[in-house]
This record gives structure tokens, sequence and C-alpha cells, in this order.
């Protein structure tokens, strides 16, 4: 594995600031932090913050943030950054401080994505993370969650995590979501979590397709469910099973255009046994596509 653990945290600008108060408290079941400049950071553990959302007039994926364990491995990290002539920055002290790391550093992706990798997140311990809705989510070493990104160049993405930050497939779906336009994507892990990263080659303008929480209770997926539907929120894909990570889950489109996966049950994978698979079918049931409500 690489010196990368764990997918840490995410950052968005949001241009409707109360729908995502809604939408997180309300569906996800996280808790929402305000800050004096008009943002928002959303717990779901015993981080400081897991996701922050930038009041802005846009929606946007701004950054990713990989976890390191320490300062050796961002060090390490550094010098094979700068061995593979990959441009990356010292994250300052003002910065390390807005993130409530130690230390940080910046680069950039194939497809221009922000990363941000660090070690010594700040722990709320005197704080402890509660739920609106009672959800306890699954992060510890395996990190926040997933992200989808949306890959441009596809091979030379899954080369950048791979080859260089140590990133490890652990399948391929090669399907068609949408009839008639066949997709492949990537499924590459960093921890005992199936995927932490995938990368899709949709052609759209998006950053990411979607990012997923993980819940340690089924009764949990059906709670939210429940709440989604009883707010109107629409729902991209019905409740199901996936073909690889088997993660029984439904999404729905969050106020910022990108679908949140929610979700519980999903297998952990060991590297000793663990072999590449290719499926041919994104869900072994349900997961019906909704194609987003007209506007």
């Amino acid at each position: 594995m690489s010196e990368i653990k764990a997918l840490g945290y995410l950052g968005f600008s949001i241009a409707d600031k109360e729908a995502w108060r809604d939408y997180a408290e309300n569906i996800l079941g996280v808790s929402v932090d305000d800050h004096d400049n008009g943002d928002m950071s959303l717990r779901v553990d015993s981080y400081a913050w897991r996701i922050k959302l930038k009041n802005s007039d846009h929606n946007n994926l701004d950054y990713v943030g990989w976890e390191v364990s320490d300062k050796q491995d961002l060090e390490g990290l550094k010098s094979r950054l700068h061995e593979h002539s990959i441009a990356f920055e010292v994250g300052s002290d003002e910065l390390a401080k807005s993130r409530q790391v130690k230390e940080l550093i910046v680069f950039y992706d194939p497809d221009g994505t922000r990363c941000e990798a660090f070690y010594g997140p700040l722990q709320l311990t005197n704080k402890p993370f509660v739920s609106p809705k009672g959800f306890r989510f699954i992060t510890g070493e395996q990190g926040l969650g997933h992200i989808v990104l949306i890959s441009k160049d596809h091979a030379a993405q899954e080369a950048f995590y791979t080859q260089l930050l140590g990133f490890k497939v652990s399948d391929y779906i090669n399907t068609e979501i949408v009839p008639g336009k066949p997709l492949s994507i990537s499924f590459l892990r960093c921890n005992g979590r199936h995927h932490s990263l995938a990368l899709a080659p949709v052609p759209i303008p998006a950053k990411v397709a979607h990012i997923m929480l993980q819940v340690d209770n089924v009764d949990d997926v059906g709670r939210a469910m429940d709440a989604a539907e009883k707010a109107g929120t629409h729902f991209s894909f019905t409740l199901g099973r996936h073909s690889n990570d088997e993660m029984l889950s439904f999404y729905t489109m969050s106020p910022s255009g990108f679908d949140v996966e929610f979700g519980w049950g999903a297998i952990e994978v060991n590297d000793d046994s663990w072999h590449v698979k290719v499926h041919h079918t994104n869900s072994a049931w349900g997961h019906k596509f909704q194609r987003p409500p007209r506007k």
C-alpha cells in the first residue's frame, strides 16, 4: 500500500446553504457546524470535520483530502512526487490551521482535481459526534467513505492514482447505465474499504459523480430513504445491492447536483486473498437509474 491510508475529507463550494443544511441533517443524518465566514462543515465521527461547504454562488468540488499516517509518510510522498516531476506545494500554516491538520501538501491529478495529502487531523473527543438521526457511520481506518470522480483522461487518471500514489485496483465494472453508452469504471482502494476512489469516464462537465457514506445498521438505510421520500428529494438510483462491493444502498441528488450514496453492508478487502475482477453489471439487483428531474 501507499503512504495514503484513507479518504480524509472533502471540500465543496455550494450555492444553496440552507438546502444543504436541511439535506445534511434530516436525510444524511450528519451534524452541521456553522462558521463565522458563512461556511459550514459536516461531521460524521470524532474528526473535527469531514466535509466543508463553502458558501458561494456556484457548485463545485474544491479539493479532496487524502490522509497519511505521519510526517515520515508525508515526506515519503513528497519525495516520490518530486522524483516524478509532479509539482506540489507545502501547505501554509494558515491553510493547515483552516483544515485543522498538522501539516499538508497540495498537488493536482491529471484531470486538474486539487488533492491535499495531510496528517494529524484534529479530533474532538471532548465533543462527541451526535447524529441528528441517531446514525452511526463506518469510518475509522476506512476513512470518510468514497468518492467517484468523472475522469476525462481515464488512462492517465488510473495510472496516476495506482502507479504514483499507490492505490490498488479492486475491480472494474464494464456496463451501460444509460442504454447504448458503454461505461468502464475503475475501483481503487487504499485500505480495507473496497474502494475509496472510483474513476468513471462519463462525458459530463461535472467533476464528481457521487460520494458515499456508510452506516452500521441496515435499518438506518430505510430511515434515510423514508426521510428523503417525505422531503421530496430526487432518487437518482433506487434501492439496490452493488455487484462488486455488495453495498446495499440508494442514491439521492444533493442540493449541488451530485449524488450521495447512502449504504450499508459493504465487504472489506483482504490484500492477501483479493484478486482483481470484472463485472458486467453495476448491481446484483435494484439501483434503477432515474434521470434527474427537469428544472
